[in-house]
């Protein structure tokens, strides 16, 4: 391939990045916009005088720029509204125990699909595919009956567990395990490792990639899950942040912008600290 093809690839490329990264852009650079400037360009209501003139059609006016660079909207939404603070404290506390929770549940499992020889191991966990293939909307209405039965249905803990017990988190660490030479599991047994030893001195460090890929992904589905909130939170006060921002721009459309960009800095942040590890682990995952 000549550099000339090369380039014109990488030009390409990056247009395309900048499309894709042009909604993270304005929502940036507008959160340090003042809301009367906000309202003026992203208001779409018809006047009267744009009737009389012939419009029928009014379009948001997209700016990069502010005219005027402040804090005002960060101070109204971390500062003046105290609600906003405690909707990102249950996202937190819905989100950090499916991600611990998860991570123990997957390893320990993968382990035993993995290292240990044991009947009907490959139906098994066929049936643990077969499941995580299936999509939400299909397993809703069980996790409902199940909970309701648990009488945990009004509780984080019947968004917790199916987070917990996900299929997808031992798919990914059994892939990642079978990556590991059989001869390190035999060298141990031979020299009377048992299989806690071999779990924790041995597998766990080779783990760390596919662990932090694992974490990665499961936190920022769960930082962005609405559908189980709704269903399973009636309480307004206890709801994640990712549905109170469906109904934050009831009145305050300046607002959207810095909630926005708040709400992105967690998974924004782990992703940009952990992209070599999420990159390794998706790859070990595709080893066979």
């Amino acid at each position: 391939m000549t550099r000339t093809k090369e380039r014109i690839i990488v030009v390409v490329l990056a247009c395309i990045g900048l499309l894709f990264l042009l909604p993270l852009i304005v929502t940036f650079t507008n959160s340090f916009m003042a809301e009367a400037e906000i309202a003026l360009n992203y208001t779409s209501t018809l006047t009267t005088f744009d009737l009389m003139d012939g419009i029928t059609e009014k379009f948001q006016q997209i700016r990069l720029i502010p005219e005027q660079v402040g804090f005002w909207q960060y101070a109204e939404v971390l500062i003046n509204q105290p609600s906003f603070l405690v909707l990102l404290t249950n996202s937190i506390k819905i989100t950090l125990p499916v991600v611990l929770g998860s991570l123990m549940v997957s390893l320990l499992t993968a382990y035993g699909f993995t290292i240990w020889e044991w009947k009907h191991k490959e139906i098994i966990f066929m049936v643990y595919i077969v499941v995580m293939l299936m999509p939400l909307q299909a397993v809703l209405v069980p996790n409902y009956i199940v909970a309701d039965m648990l009488h945990i249905k009004d509780n984080y803990l019947a968004i917790i567990l199916p987070g917990v017990f996900s299929p997808f988190g031992v798919f990914l660490m059994r892939q990642s395990m079978k990556a590991i030479p059989s001869a390190y599991f035999e060298a141990a047994r031979m020299d009377g490792a048992n299989n806690w030893y071999i779990f924790w001195h041995i597998v766990m460090p080779q783990m760390k990639s596919s662990m932090a890929a694992l974490m990665m992904l499961t936190f920022i589905e769960y930082w962005n899950l609405v559908e189980q909130a709704v269903i399973f939170i009636d309480d307004y006060a206890r709801e994640p942040l990712s549905v109170y921002l469906s109904r934050i721009a009831e009145g305050r459309m300046g607002l959207v912008f810095a909630a926005s960009c708040v709400y992105m800095f967690l998974p924004f942040w782990f992703l940009m600290l952990g992209q070599k590890d999420l990159e390794k682990g998706i790859e070990l995952s595709g080893v066979k």
